[in-house]
């Protein structure tokens, strides 16, 4: 359920954006998103300290394109400023950061989950030791990525 919730918060953005009622915005948002040169960064990075305050629990999110075309890709960086709001949401228990590294070069498992979502896709991976092969347990290379 935890894993759910964290997964939400990025979904939450994509909906004010296709949900406001001026398609200027939209537009504005959009443009602002893809327009912009890239930067370097490939993924996005969300740790947090388990509730056994030992283990962590980690998401990824990575290879963001405009309606899933590939030629169409948005840099992680304007995603993470202005639909993840940065570095606003982070605690001594929860970090986030943009990596230069892919998901799969940091440790995460597996090739990725694709999101449909729209106007912006990408893939999300997770760790959790709980998991187990399916998301494994996050790796000193993740928890690096945030600061911990």
């Amino acid at each position: 359920m935890k894993s759910k919730l964290k997964f939400i918060l990025p979904l939450l953005g994509l909906l004010a954006i296709s949900c406001s009622s001026d398609q200027k915005d939209d537009a504005a948002l959009l443009q602002a998103l893809a327009g912009t040169p890239d930067d370097g960064n490939n993924s996005i990075v969300v740790v947090e300290v388990a509730g056994n305050f030992t283990d962590y629990t980690g998401e990824c999110y990575d290879h963001f394109t405009v309606l899933g075309t590939s030629n169409s890709t948005i840099s992680p960086t304007n995603y993470y400023l202005y639909v993840m709001f940065g570095h606003s949401l982070d605690t001594e228990l929860r970090k986030s950061a943009l990596s230069k590294q892919t998901c799969g070069a940091l440790g995460f498992l597996g090739s990725g989950i694709p999101t449909n979502a729209s106007p912006v896709n990408f893939k999300y991976y997770t760790c959790d030791p709980n998991l187990g092969q399916a998301g494994g347990h996050c790796g000193d290379k993740i928890k690096e990525a945030v600061g911990f």
